[in-house]
């Protein structure tokens, strides 16, 4: 690697900062996990999966099949998908910090 390479100095710079974060992410999943059951975690999961999908590939089955759980999912369901993806972005926030 270049070291004046300013892509890559980017990125070695937030090495620990996606460290910290997935982490978090990891210890959320967890939690989610514990407290709500693993059919709210595999249904979080797969939200997050699909997404990553269709947004670094531009995946058209991950968007379909995103498409597909959202518009399934009971009111209840999407409440607590919702407050898991909050919380996330709250860790995520405070480790930036």
């Amino acid at each position: 690697m270049n070291s004046l390479d300013p892509s890559t100095t980017e990125t070695d710079k937030d090495l620990p900062l996606r460290e910290d974060i997935r982490l978090l992410g990891r210890i959320l999943g967890d939690t989610v996990s514990q407290q709500e059951g693993s059919k709210l975690f595999d249904v979080v999961e797969s939200i997050r999966q699909n997404s990553v999908r269709f947004d670094r590939d531009f995946d058209e089955d991950a968007r379909t099949e995103l498409e597909r759980i959202l518009a399934e999912l009971p009111r209840d369901t999407m409440l607590a998908v919702i407050r898991s993806f909050t919380y996330f972005l709250h860790l995520a926030n405070i480790a930036e910090d």
